[in-house]
């Protein structure tokens, strides 16, 4: 398909199919970027859906006569940014709308600027209009971000947040440390699970219960193997410095002690627990 005079500042041809599948394949880099930048855990066809929204979108804007770039950029780029990611990962609430934007136009600008700077440093690059150059040099961005987003999330975890629980007179909170090291999972579901002081499972009784009732087997530095108590409790919601989070199903052993030393938090959390 061919689209000629759509108000855009360019010499010849505008081939909207091959910027359509450019916007596609870039969209889908950005959102599993924000996706991950969020810790979100969201399925490949939202995914795909969030980035067909963003491609149509921009297509549409694009073609829009009268209007200059920077004008299409406020009316019409940012709203569509704000559907493909509400569509992709779900956000809740009008804060993390606005994270989760931060951190595409972020992934954006970088993939482009990344992208840019590979064209300059080849000819094969720059004396070609495929869309598969871009959509290719597009991935290598897409892999040292998401690197680069990995590292940033491990660092970040290592951190206390605030755990609450539906206890047996209302709710009860904790405080509790992310860790990182934290491996411990429930052999049959595959479930993280996280490990609770076990003076404040007195105000948890009610989750008591034998159809919730697990064993976690489990390795430690000093001790070959062992096996710790837990149970499934229905709903936990995690607070920390971006917001809130709400867990279902969550696996939570006994731990006959206390997990930290001086009392400081009485909770470990894995990071896929965490906000």
């Amino acid at each position: 398909m061919e689209v000629k005079g759509c108000g855009v500042q360019l010499q010849g041809i505008i081939y909207i199919d091959s910027i359509f599948l450019l916007n596609l394949v870039m969209d889908l880099y950005l959102l599993l970027l924000t996706a991950k930048a969020l810790g979100k855990t969201v399925s490949y066809l939202r995914i795909f859906a969030g980035s067909i929204t963003g491609a149509a979108g921009y297509c549409l804007i694009l073609c829009v006569p009268g209007i200059s770039y920077i004008l299409k950029v406020l009316l019409g780029m940012i709203p569509t940014g704000g559907l493909m990611i509400k569509i992709a990962c779900g956000t809740k609430g009008i804060k993390e709308l606005l994270r989760a934007m931060g951190y595409l136009f972020t992934f954006s600008f970088i993939m482009g600027g990344f992208i840019i700077f590979l064209k300059g440093k080849s000819r094969l690059f720059a004396d070609t209009n495929t869309a598969v150059i871009p959509a290719g040099l597009g991935f290598a961005g897409f892999v040292l971000c998401r690197k680069l987003t990995g590292v940033w999330r491990k660092k970040k975890s290592s951190h206390f947040c605030q755990v609450v629980f539906q206890g047996d007179e209302g709710d009860m909170e904790v405080s509790a440390l992310i860790d990182t090291g934290n491996g411990l999972v429930e052999p049959f579901s595959k479930k993280p699970v996280a490990i609770l002081d076990a003076d404040k499972w007195e105000g948890l009784k009610k989750w008591m219960k034998p159809e919730k009732y697990k064993v976690i087997p489990y390795h430690s530095i000093g001790k070959d193997k062992g096996i710790m108590e837990g149970y499934e409790i229905d709903t936990m919601r995690v607070k920390g410095n971006d917001g809130e989070k709400q867990y279902d199903k969550v696996i939570v052993t006994v731990f006959k002690g206390k997990v930290s030393g001086d009392g400081s938090y009485q909770m470990i959390l894995p990071p896929e627990l965490s906000i």
